[in-house]
């Protein structure tokens, strides 16, 4: 018989004691994890130094004493890159999100999070860490000017899904929840284009995911390095979708097809360049959008 697959082991860390028990407790109750408990980055540190083994997952606070969330993020990344981190903090700011991301951080949630949000985001984490065990993470953030802020990856829709997450969190925009969700579809639209009709799944090549805030508009860029195509050539899938869809089957392509066409209608303004490749697209924060 099969030896049985030992017990994943967390992190959790967090300077309130209330919250590192419920933390340990939804853990232990919820997904049989192993869990140990420290009370601020120095101790986790210090607990990550002296343990014999290497732990799977840590759940980090951000605002804590002697070290906080984001100082244990670098450290981790540093010294144990191999372990993913999710964030877990009840101050939402535009500021330690981007840092956060730079840092490697997987995963942002915000308190209060429900008990099956946690386990969901755990399993998900832990999961796709097993599938690219080895492969590193090798991305990279830049945000050298006040309210731009550009990812590059390698291709894999994990990196489109992570940096979506993290433009959702932006709190201070002056957008609906029916905007904030014509952005997300967009940017999951486009950004799996890029990965799979752009880079054609190839994670030699890079994806570059980024936005620029300004006054009246956030313009989102998506970049792939692959051959590009050309925007004008592509039918309107809404006319005829029995048609689109069988021939995009004979074309040995998937029954989807809808990316650029859902986007057109999510978003204020797109513009492709000239090998379509990159595509620029803009969301205007007056209620209907478009110039004034």
């Amino acid at each position: 018989m099969a030896e049985a697959e030992a017990a994943k082991r967390v992190l959790v860390v967090d300077d309130e004691r209330n919250i590192r028990r419920l933390l340990t407790n939804i853990l232990v109750k919820g997904g049989d994890y192993q869990v140990d408990s420290a009370v601020d980055g120095v101790d986790a540190l210090e607990i990550l130094s002296a343990a014999d083994f290497v732990y799977d997952l840590i759940i980090t606070d951000m605002q804590m004493p002697r070290l906080d969330g984001e100082g244990l993020l670098r450290e981790v990344a540093v010294t144990y890159p191999g372990i993913p981190v999710v964030v877990l903090t009840a101050h939402k700011n535009d500021r330690n999100v981007i840092e956060c991301l730079g840092a490697g951080t997987v995963e942002y949630l915000t308190k209060p999070v429900s008990m099956e949000k946690l386990l969901q985001v755990v399993r998900r984490v832990l999961d796709r860490h097993a599938r690219f065990a080895g492969v590193g993470e090798e991305i990279s953030v830049r945000c050298d000017l006040e309210g731009w802020v550009e990812l590059t990856a390698p291709t894999d829709f994990e990196y489109v899904e992570r940096f979506q997450k993290f433009t959702s969190l932006l709190g201070a925009l002056p957008l609906d929840s029916e905007c904030r969700e014509d952005i997300r579809v967009a940017v999951d639209e486009l950004g799996q284009n890029a990965v799979e009709w752009g880079n054609r799944h190839d994670r030699s090549k890079l994806i570059h995911l980024s936005y620029c805030i300004f006054k009246d508009r956030i313009v989102f860029k998506i970049e792939d390095e692959g051959e590009g195509f050309s925007p004008e050539g592509l039918r309107d899938p809404s006319i005829n979708p029995l048609e689109h869809i069988m021939m995009r089957m004979q074309e040995g392509k998937r029954a989807g097809g809808y990316g650029v066409y859902i986007t057109n209608k999510l978003m204020d303004d797109i513009l492709f360049s000239e090998k379509g490749n990159m595509v620029l697209m803009t969301k205007y924060f007056r209620k209907g959008g478009g110039p004034t």
